[in-house]
Order: structure tokens, then C-alpha cells, then sequence
């Protein structure tokens, strides 16, 4: 059998191997690169997924022709997110007199595309949710902030090498505030100094998404070095910092959270705006 990926001849061992075994091990190899598959067809015919269990056991050496089409999950997360986006406004310039089919109109959609999401993203779509139930008036409410939230998971999928300069600005814009955490904190004004903590969690949480599409735009390798050390073993000792971080929230610990910030968060943070700096200054 003749083996195509999105028009490509693919290499693969075939003797002695079902279609099954064939389709599982290119859906490992499509998912390590990043890509799902969308669509498959044998000799010419677009076999539907209810039918491939029919075909599991068809040997894979014999005569005939595979088409598998594969996608990248960034090109379908930002398709699921424009998607939604025109969803959203949509129901902005609604009356909400058709409440109910726009609650129908949404679980299709989720339907659709479940499992393109992450967790927190999904926590999103659930509140949307709730609030079609709930009705216009919570609606109102909600819209702005969940058009706000996915217009920039989708300028991140778009160009994660602008959002990525986006992400040092901000952080120069902090970096004094964070400097000063450890003031604020000893002289009673604890609410700055957590508004400031809490907006640079959210900015680490934001880099770490960007890095494997910014590295992926540059075309550098994922495990680029971040002060010498590599991607994985840098954000391995960032994660011990920011659990720290977390306990002494947890225990309202105002001496350590301020150490932690001047000490420890901004020189981080500096040497990761910095590589990435270096990466895209790289012809």
C-alpha cells in the first residue's frame, strides 16, 4: 500500500502490519510534530471515523493507496478561536430572543472542537456556557471579558513572535514595581504589591505558552539556552521558585514574597526577556 501525508510519500515498515497499526503509529509521529489528523481516504474515498473500525484489520502491505490529511493544532486552535470569536459577536448584536438556539449553536460548537483547548481555556467556555443559561443580562456582563481573553490566546497562535516582544514590554513596564515589592509589603501596602505579583504570575504563565510557537516562528530549536542553561532545566528551577511563591501567599509570608521578587523573579525574568531578545535579533 502506498502511504501519502498530505500528499507526501511517508516511509513506514508495512509487512506483516494491519491498517490499524499503520494509522496508529502515523498519528504518533503527526502528534510529536504537532499536527492531528483531519482526514483519511483509501484508494480515492473518504473513509468517515464510524467505518475504521471496519477496516482496523486490512493489511497494510497489500495493494491500494492511503491519504492521510494532517493539520497543525495551532492552525486548528486559532481556526476554533476565530470561530468563536465571530460567535461571540454574534451574540453581542443579538436581541437574545433566540436564546435557545444559541445555546444550541454553542454545545455544536464545543462538540466540535473538544480537545483543542487547554484547561484553563475550557474553564472559559464552560462559564459562557452557564451564562447562556442564565440569560442576557449575565451575558452582558461576561462577553467583553471572554472576547478580550480569546482575541489574545489567538494573537499569541497568530504571531507569537509579537506577542512574545509584547510580553518583554510588559515586563520592563513591571520591572520597577517588582523591585519594589519588598517596600510595599514592609510599609502596609500590601494590595499594590499583590496586584504586582499576581499580573507577573500571569506574564510567566503567558511566556511559557508562547515559547514553543515563538521557538517554532523562529525556527530555532524548543530547547533554546535561557542563561546558559537549557529551556527545560530553566523553567525546571522557575517552577521550584514560583511553588515557594505560592506557599508563602498561602501563608501570607510578606518578607519572602518580597525576596522572592526582587531576588529571584526579576533576575529570571530578565535573562528569559533577554534570550528571547537574542533569538529574534538572529538573522
Amino acid at each position: 500500500m502506498d502511504i501519502y501525508v498530505n500528499g507526501v510519500s511517508a516511509s513506514l515498515a508495512l509487512e506483516g502490519r494491519t491498517l490499524a497499526e499503520l494509522l496508529g503509529e502515523l498519528d504518533e509521529r503527526l502528534e510529536a510534530a504537532g499536527t492531528i489528523i483531519i482526514a483519511i481516504a483509501l484508494n480515492g474515498e473518504n473513509i468517515a471515523p464510524e467505518a475504521l473500525p471496519g477496516l482496523a484489520a486490512t493489511a497494510a502491505d497489500g495493494p491500494g493507496r492511503l491519504d492521510v490529511h494532517a493539520e497543525s493544532s495551532s492552525s486548528m486552535r486559532a481556526g476554533a478561536m476565530r470561530t468563536l470569536i465571530e460567535f461571540l459577536d454574534a451574540i453581542a448584536q443579538s436581541d437574545g430572543a433566540d436564546s435557545s438556539s444559541i445555546r444550541d449553536t454553542f454545545e455544536r460548537y464545543r462538540s466540535a472542537f473538544s480537545g483543542l483547548y487547554s484547561a484553563e481555556e475550557e474553564s472559559f467556555l464552560v462559564a459562557l456556557s452557564e451564562d447562556l443559561a442564565v440569560g442576557p443580562v449575565a451575558l452582558q456582563l461576561s462577553l467583553p471579558k471572554l472576547r478580550s481573553f480569546f482575541s489574545e490566546r489567538l494573537a499569541e497562535i497568530e504571531d507569537p513572535v509579537a506577542s512574545m516582544k509584547g510580553a518583554a514590554r510588559l515586563f520592563q513596564a513591571i520591572k520597577g514595581d517588582l523591585k519594589e515589592v519588598p517596600v510595599r509589603m514592609q510599609t502596609g501596602k500590601d494590595a499594590e504589591a499583590m496586584r504586582c505579583m499576581m499580573l507577573t504570575v500571569e506574564l510567566i504563565n503567558k511566556t511559557v505558552r508562547l515559547l514553543p510557537e515563538f521557538t517554532k516562528a523562529l525556527g530555532i530549536a524548543s530547547n533554546m539556552a535561557i542563561a546558559g542553561q537549557s529551556w527545560e532545566h530553566f523553567f525546571n528551577g522557575f517552577n521550584d521558585i514560583l511553588r515557594e511563591l505560592a506557599g508563602a501567599f498561602e501563608n501570607k509570608d510578606g518578607v519572602l514574597i518580597g525576596d522572592l521578587a526582587e531576588y529571584e523573579i526579576v533576575p529570571r525574568l530578565e535573562a528569559l526577556f533577554s534570550a528571547t531578545e537574542e533569538a529574534i535579533g538572529k538573522p
